[in-house]
Protein backbone atom coordinates (compact mmCIF):
# COMPACT_ATOMS: atom_id res chain seq x y z
CA UNK A 1 0.00 0.00 0.00
CA UNK A 2 1.44 3.48 -0.71
CA UNK A 3 1.04 6.37 1.67
CA UNK A 4 -0.47 9.68 1.43
CA UNK A 5 1.60 11.42 -1.09
CA UNK A 6 4.15 8.64 -1.74
CA UNK A 7 2.61 9.04 -5.35
CA UNK A 8 4.65 11.70 -6.83
CA UNK A 9 6.08 11.51 -10.45
CA UNK A 10 8.48 9.29 -9.81
CA UNK A 11 6.79 6.86 -7.65
CA UNK A 12 4.60 6.43 -10.75
CA UNK A 13 7.07 5.87 -13.37
CA UNK A 14 8.76 3.53 -11.29
CA UNK A 15 5.35 1.53 -10.88
CA UNK A 16 4.99 1.53 -14.44
CA UNK A 17 8.82 0.06 -14.68
CA UNK A 18 7.79 -2.62 -12.03
CA UNK A 19 4.65 -3.29 -14.18
CA UNK A 20 6.96 -4.03 -17.12
CA UNK A 21 6.25 -0.80 -19.42
CA UNK A 22 9.25 -0.26 -21.22
CA UNK A 23 8.73 2.88 -21.93
CA UNK A 24 8.91 3.96 -18.48
CA UNK A 25 12.31 3.85 -17.82
CA UNK A 26 13.89 6.48 -19.62
CA UNK A 27 12.29 9.26 -18.36
CA UNK A 28 12.57 7.74 -14.82
CA UNK A 29 16.71 8.37 -15.53
CA UNK A 30 16.41 11.30 -16.72
CA UNK A 31 14.52 12.34 -13.81
CA UNK A 32 16.22 11.40 -11.23
CA UNK A 33 20.19 11.02 -13.00
CA UNK A 34 20.91 14.83 -11.97
CA UNK A 35 20.19 13.71 -8.41
CA UNK A 36 21.98 10.79 -7.82
CA UNK A 37 25.40 12.27 -9.95
CA UNK A 38 25.14 15.14 -7.44
CA UNK A 39 24.62 12.96 -4.76
CA UNK A 40 27.71 10.79 -5.06
CA UNK A 41 29.86 14.33 -5.85
CA UNK A 42 28.86 15.73 -2.22
CA UNK A 43 29.97 12.69 -1.06
CA UNK A 44 33.61 12.86 -2.48
CA UNK A 45 33.63 10.85 -5.72
CA UNK A 46 35.11 12.40 -8.47
CA UNK A 47 33.07 13.30 -12.04
CA UNK A 48 33.57 9.62 -13.39
CA UNK A 49 33.10 7.93 -10.37
CA UNK A 50 30.13 9.84 -9.69
CA UNK A 51 28.75 8.79 -12.81
CA UNK A 52 29.51 5.08 -12.15
CA UNK A 53 28.19 4.84 -9.13
CA UNK A 54 24.64 6.64 -10.39
CA UNK A 55 24.99 3.82 -13.61
CA UNK A 56 25.29 1.47 -11.36
CA UNK A 57 22.75 2.20 -8.95
CA UNK A 58 19.98 2.69 -12.02
CA UNK A 59 21.23 -1.06 -13.34
CA UNK A 60 20.32 -2.16 -9.70
CA UNK A 61 17.13 -0.33 -9.73
CA UNK A 62 15.87 -1.63 -12.89
CA UNK A 63 17.03 -5.39 -11.92
CA UNK A 64 15.21 -5.86 -9.05
CA UNK A 65 12.20 -3.44 -10.66
CA UNK A 66 9.71 -6.68 -10.63
CA UNK A 67 9.92 -6.52 -6.41
CA UNK A 68 9.43 -2.79 -6.22
CA UNK A 69 6.27 -2.05 -3.60
CA UNK A 70 5.95 1.97 -3.31
CA UNK A 71 6.07 1.75 0.76
CA UNK A 72 7.30 5.27 0.55
CA UNK A 73 8.36 8.23 -1.85
CA UNK A 74 10.41 6.50 -5.08
CA UNK A 75 13.45 9.21 -4.01
CA UNK A 76 13.44 6.99 -0.65
CA UNK A 77 13.86 3.80 -1.97
CA UNK A 78 16.29 5.37 -4.68
CA UNK A 79 18.93 6.79 -2.37
CA UNK A 80 18.91 4.18 0.07
CA UNK A 81 19.96 1.70 -2.67
CA UNK A 82 22.35 4.45 -3.72
CA UNK A 83 23.90 4.77 -0.47
CA UNK A 84 24.54 1.24 0.53
CA UNK A 85 26.36 1.50 -2.79
CA UNK A 86 28.22 4.16 -1.81
CA UNK A 87 29.22 2.50 1.36
CA UNK A 88 30.53 -0.68 -0.92
CA UNK A 89 32.57 1.46 -2.82
CA UNK A 90 33.80 3.40 -0.29
CA UNK A 91 35.17 0.29 1.34
CA UNK A 92 36.44 -1.36 -1.41
CA UNK A 93 37.65 1.79 -3.39
CA UNK A 94 38.65 3.54 -0.05
CA UNK A 95 37.67 6.53 -1.59
CA UNK A 96 38.11 9.46 0.85
CA UNK A 97 36.16 12.94 0.81
CA UNK A 98 37.16 15.46 -1.62
CA UNK A 99 35.23 18.65 -1.35
CA UNK A 100 31.21 19.64 -1.93
CA UNK A 101 30.38 22.10 -4.32
CA UNK A 102 28.60 24.86 -2.59
CA UNK A 103 26.93 26.08 -5.82
CA UNK A 104 25.55 23.04 -6.75
CA UNK A 105 21.72 22.64 -8.31
CA UNK A 106 19.89 21.33 -5.93
CA UNK A 107 17.21 18.48 -6.81
CA UNK A 108 16.86 17.92 -10.16
CA UNK A 109 19.65 20.55 -11.04
CA UNK A 110 17.39 23.22 -10.56
CA UNK A 111 17.33 25.83 -8.05
CA UNK A 112 19.83 27.50 -5.65
CA UNK A 113 23.11 26.08 -3.89
CA UNK A 114 24.25 25.73 -0.03
CA UNK A 115 25.88 29.23 -0.32
CA UNK A 116 22.56 30.85 -2.04
CA UNK A 117 21.27 30.53 1.75
CA UNK A 118 24.19 31.58 3.96
CA UNK A 119 25.09 34.73 4.66
CA UNK A 120 27.59 36.20 2.09
CA UNK A 121 30.48 38.83 3.40
CA UNK A 122 30.59 42.71 2.57
CA UNK A 123 30.97 42.91 -0.94
CA UNK A 124 32.42 46.07 -3.19
CA UNK A 125 30.11 46.77 -6.25
CA UNK A 126 30.88 44.11 -8.66
CA UNK A 127 33.12 42.42 -6.63
CA UNK A 128 32.75 38.58 -6.68
CA UNK A 129 36.04 37.36 -4.62
CA UNK A 130 33.83 37.87 -1.23
CA UNK A 131 31.59 35.20 -2.52
CA UNK A 132 33.53 33.17 -4.26
CA UNK A 133 36.11 32.56 -0.73
CA UNK A 134 33.01 31.91 0.95
CA UNK A 135 31.89 28.98 -1.58
CA UNK A 136 35.34 27.54 -0.79
CA UNK A 137 34.85 27.77 2.69
CA UNK A 138 31.69 26.38 2.70
CA UNK A 139 32.47 23.19 0.53
CA UNK A 140 35.61 22.95 2.71
CA UNK A 141 33.44 22.75 5.97
CA UNK A 142 31.20 20.24 4.37
CA UNK A 143 33.86 18.18 3.38
CA UNK A 144 35.56 18.23 7.25
CA UNK A 145 32.19 16.95 8.30
CA UNK A 146 32.11 13.26 9.88
CA UNK A 147 30.64 10.69 7.24
CA UNK A 148 27.61 10.23 8.66
CA UNK A 149 27.16 14.08 9.58
CA UNK A 150 27.92 14.53 6.20
CA UNK A 151 25.47 12.17 4.88
CA UNK A 152 22.59 13.72 6.90
CA UNK A 153 23.29 17.17 5.34
CA UNK A 154 23.90 16.48 1.89
CA UNK A 155 20.33 14.55 1.98
CA UNK A 156 18.56 17.18 4.10
CA UNK A 157 20.07 20.52 2.71
CA UNK A 158 20.82 19.45 -0.79
CA UNK A 159 18.41 16.76 -1.62
CA UNK A 160 15.42 18.39 0.82
CA UNK A 161 14.16 14.92 1.91
CA UNK A 162 12.52 14.61 5.43
CA UNK A 163 13.69 13.20 8.05
CA UNK A 164 11.54 10.72 8.38
CA UNK A 165 12.79 9.86 4.95
CA UNK A 166 16.30 10.07 6.12
CA UNK A 167 15.82 7.91 8.71
CA UNK A 168 14.44 4.97 6.42
CA UNK A 169 17.64 5.34 4.42
CA UNK A 170 19.89 4.98 6.72
CA UNK A 171 18.15 2.86 8.99
CA UNK A 172 19.05 5.37 12.00
CA UNK A 173 16.40 6.85 14.44
CA UNK A 174 14.91 10.13 13.39
CA UNK A 175 16.30 11.37 16.63
CA UNK A 176 19.72 10.88 14.99
CA UNK A 177 19.03 12.46 12.11
CA UNK A 178 17.85 15.93 14.38
CA UNK A 179 20.95 15.08 16.63
CA UNK A 180 23.52 14.55 13.44
CA UNK A 181 21.94 17.44 11.37
CA UNK A 182 22.31 19.89 14.66
CA UNK A 183 25.77 18.82 14.65
CA UNK A 184 26.87 19.27 11.29
CA UNK A 185 24.99 22.61 10.95
CA UNK A 186 26.82 23.67 14.65
CA UNK A 187 30.14 22.80 13.13
CA UNK A 188 29.66 24.16 9.78
CA UNK A 189 29.04 27.21 11.35
CA UNK A 190 31.80 27.04 13.65
CA UNK A 191 34.16 26.88 10.63
CA UNK A 192 32.96 29.86 8.85
CA UNK A 193 33.44 31.83 11.92
CA UNK A 194 36.88 30.65 12.41
CA UNK A 195 37.40 31.84 8.94
CA UNK A 196 35.92 35.23 9.27
CA UNK A 197 32.16 34.43 7.95
CA UNK A 198 29.76 35.42 10.36
CA UNK A 199 26.38 33.23 10.34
Amino acid sequence: MTRRGAQDEDTRLMLRVAAGDPDAFQPLVERVLPRLLGYFRRLGADPALAEDCAQEVLIKVYRVRERYRPRARFVTYLFHIARNHWIDVYRHRKVGPTTVSADAPGPGGEGRGLSADLPAPAEEPGDGLGRTELARALETAIAALADGHREVFVLAQVESLKYAEIARILRIPVGTVKSRMHAAVRQIRETLSREGFEP
